[in-house]
């Protein structure tokens, strides 16, 4: 997405224009309901499909140790249907889930006596054969029965199915620190479809499969954390730099949490963070404002409002009062990663660290420059500016060549942070830095989808009308700025560390990977192991959606599809 600057400075000087000529402010039309709930509605005549969505204000960050990830929990469950969809019988499917409740309490009084024995050394872990009595054995087999006889019941997918069928697409959904995100685009002329089927599954849920979804969930954690080269190293290292933070434990939440949470819990859940006061909807496309305005009071204004108002998350970031340095081998390359503790989203300092951030990165960012291209001892080197909700973090990160020590490129990271912390930034980097993001401004208005994900995702953040203010912030970065906030953020009293060297053994990284980044590298390896896990003809379902898919991914993520592709073909 980087440009050369001259032709950026071009595209920024036309495309600001039209940017301006759409500010935020003049195209979104915002009304609240009288529970509470708030849309967010944007104009744009001539499209053929609506983007609409909703965002649930709620994430990892509102969990407490025991219910760690219930949110993203709720991401599966929402798809599940109500007691009109997805469902032959609803009243046998009540009957059943009340069954497993009932046997699910009894497993948990066992399961409470399980825990002693392990807390006590008395057994390994939980899933110790030495702790399946009988009668956890037998209480098992009974469970399994009755979640046969559920999914005999269910139709399977049948809220995708009822979108698919008139001809809606992409519906899909996010979970992250601090928010819940449901999108997908509908035709202009099924509108009325998605309020009613999205208002039912908020004001009718029944959390069907939950016992069930929770092995999934378990399942996706493995995948995407246990069987990844520095899944586990990575989430050890987090909730040692957000100690007592609740961004310390991760989004997909421990697995010991995870297989405890009961459906009483959920519900109760559910009640404090679904309540039509805690979400904001948004639409953007052609449709009749005033119909959309009646639809949204008729379908979701009959949803009561929240009889608890969701409860502050008051724990504040502890200071580190020192570095520290995390060490592991891992099935990967040489790598370090530098984390400094910043500020929360619309802190006064997030512009100009989002500014040194683009301008240590790309191709032509001081990073590769330095690490790749000069020294020759990275294959990527890239920054990134993380501000959420409730606190920030910066992050310096470079992958090595093999025979590279970690403590040197470290080293070479922070003598770049020191080079900014004595001369500041360029005016040429300055200036490269608001040309790019200028024509991110344009982009992120022109195209209906990513405009109406970018007003969900903002409204999660903060609210919807910091997504323009920010950009007008960072117009105002001064080099000064840029250089007052490395000295003021990216010092080593600040900083964790993780130094990761290659495992004695480990399997070499594929070539075919080295101009990919960071983050494309650990994205393709989690869809090839997620592939490799699945049947042959699985595969080729799965193969077969991201080739459609390719085309309307960035050319960042196509470049993952493509590799992945070619290792599953070959």
């Amino acid at each position: 997405m980087k440009k050369f600057l001259l032709l950026t400075a071009l595209l920024a000087t036309s495309l600001t224009g039209a940017a301006q000529e759409n500010n935020l402010n003049d195209i979104v039309s915002e009304y609240r309901l009288d529970n509470g709930m708030r849309f967010l509605m944007v104009q744009r005549p001539g499209a053929p499909m609506i983007s609409a969505g909703w965002v649930a204000h709620v994430g990892s960050a509102n969990e407490r140790p025991g219910i760690t990830g219930i949110s993203h929990l709720f991401e599966h469950m929402m798809f599940k249907g109500t007691h009109t969809i997805g469902v032959k019988d609803a009243a046998l499917d009540d009957r059943l889930r009340a069954e497993l409740d009932s046997l699910r309490q009894q497993m948990f009084a066992l399961e409470r006596i399980n825990r002693l024995k392990v807390r006590t050394g008395q057994a390994e872990s939980m899933s110790d054969p030495s702790l399946d009595s009988d009668e956890m054995k037998a209480l098992r087999a009974q469970f399994e029965t009755v979640i046969k006889q559920q999914r005999a019941n269910i139709i399977k997918d049948q809220f995708d199915q009822i979108y698919t069928e008139q001809g809606s697409t992409g519906m899909n959904a996010f979970t992250n620190e601090d928010m819940t995100v449901y999108f997908l685009r509908v035709p202009k002329n099924k509108l009325e479809l998605w309020f009613w089927m999205e208002s039912d599954r908020l004001s009718d849920p029944v959390f069907r499969e939950f016992y069930s979804e929770r092995d999934v969930v378990y399942e996706e954690r493995r995948m995407r954390t246990e069987s990844t080269p520095t899944g586990v190293q990575n989430e050890v290292f987090n909730s040692m730099f957000w100690r007592g933070h609740p961004y310390g434990w991760p989004v997909v939440g421990w697995p010991s949490d995870v297989s405890a949470i009961t459906r009483e819990q959920a519900e109760n859940y559910f009640d404090i963070y679904y309540a039509p006061n805690n979400l904001t909807a948004v639409l953007v496309g052609d449709f009749d404002e005033d119909q959309a305005l009646r639809w949204a009071n008729q379908y979701f204004g009959q949803i009561p409002r929240g009889k608890q108002v969701p409860p502050d998350v008051v724990t504040l970031f502890m200071p580190l009062k020192g570095d520290f340095e995390y060490h592991a081998e891992v099935d990967a390359p040489p790598s370090v990663t530098l984390s400094f503790h910043t500020t929360a989203f619309g802190g006064v300092d997030d512009p100009a660290l989002m500014v040194l951030a683009d301008a240590l990165n790309g191709k032509t960012g001081r990073l590769h420059k330095r690490l790749v291209l000069k020294d020759q001892i990275a294959t990527s080197a890239s920054a990134s500016e993380d501000s959420r909700k409730y606190d920030g973090v910066f992050e310096l990160s470079a992958s090595g060549k093999s025979d590279v020590d970690p403590r040197v490129l470290k080293q070479v990271l922070l003598e770049e942070i020191e080079k900014i912390q004595h001369d500041g930034i360029s005016e040429y980097e300055l200036e490269k830095v608001r040309n790019n993001l200028s024509a991110d401004n344009f982009r992120r208005l022109e195209d209906n989808f990513f405009l109406a994900i970018q007003l969900l995702y903002y409204d999660g953040l903060r609210d919807w009308s910091s997504m323009q203010t920010l950009f007008e912030r960072v117009k105002s970065v001064s080099r000064e700025d840029v250089q007052r906030v490395a000295k003021k953020y990216l010092v080593t009293d600040n900083m964790g560390a993780r130094l990761y060297t290659r495992k004695a053994g480990a399997e070499a990284e594929d070539p075919a990977m080295a101009d990919f980044s960071d983050q494309q590298k650990q994205t393709a390896r989690q869809m090839l192991s997620q592939l490799k896990s699945q049947p042959a003809e699985k595969q080729k379902e799965i193969l077969g959606r991201l080739e459609s898919m390719r085309s309307q991914a960035p050319a960042e993520m196509q470049a993952v599809i493509d590799y992945v592709i070619g290792k599953i073909g070959q």
